[in-house]
């Protein structure tokens, strides 16, 4: 398999630098904040999701291509290939339920809990919806807000926009961060227990 026959199936995934240091150094990657980037290939698309691929550094030597290479390609195509959802936190609850009445409930109870899930379509690896070209930037704009970030698991983020909810708490949202990760959370699904700030100003994501 060539690299002119995948550059535009390939995609990528967010991991934890640190857990996956070992791993990491067997597959070309990019650094983002605590983060390592990870890419893949896309070798099939049905309505069960995708069947992708890990692109390792073994592969990429007769390729001839490097990280930065396999970046710009999974910036082009993973938008389009894996998509992007952003819904209110009780909307993607009462969307995994039957019940009717949270479902009535939900579109009146987010203007008062301003807690916005991203991630894509299959919300599999969906965290990595944080590195789609000005996503971040759109949602700020469309909030007119900075915005935090939760790193929920590898599957999604939890996006805060600040003008929504003046008043964080970075402490004990970092709490719960640790808490969850610790407690709820399966070990294969963590990304990181640090807390992120979005400027809109600046345009860049940083570690509070």
């Amino acid at each position: 398999m060539t690299y002119e026959n995948l550059r535009d199936d390939i995609v990528f995934k967010l991991i934890n630098k640190e857990k996956n240091a070992d791993f990491i150094k067997s597959v070309p990657h990019v650094d983002y904040l605590d983060l390592a980037v990870i890419f893949y290939y896309v070798v099939k698309d049905n309505d069960d999701g995708h069947l992708m691929r890990l692109i390792t550094n073994e592969m990429c030597e007769p390729w001839g291509v490097d990280a930065n290479t396999l970046m710009e390609n999974a910036l082009n195509n993973s938008p389009r290939i894996l998509g992007l959802k952003i819904r209110g936190i009780l909307s993607t609850i009462s969307s995994m339920l039957i019940e009717g009445e949270l479902f009535s409930l939900h579109e009146d109870e987010e203007r008062d809990l301003p807690l916005y899930v991203a991630t894509n379509d299959n919300a599999f690896l969906g965290a990595s919806v944080i590195l789609y070209r000005d996503m971040l930037k759109a949602f700020a704009a469309r909030k007119k807000s900075d915005v935090y970030i939760i790193p929920c698991s590898l599957h999604e983020v939890l996006l805060i926009p600040t003008a929504e909810c003046p008043v964080v708490d970075v402490s004990e949202l970092k709490n719960l961060i640790f808490y969850v990760n610790r407690n709820e959370l399966q070990e294969e699904d963590f990304l990181s227990d640090n807390l992120y700030y979005y400027s809109f100003v600046d345009d860049e994501v940083t570690i509070v």
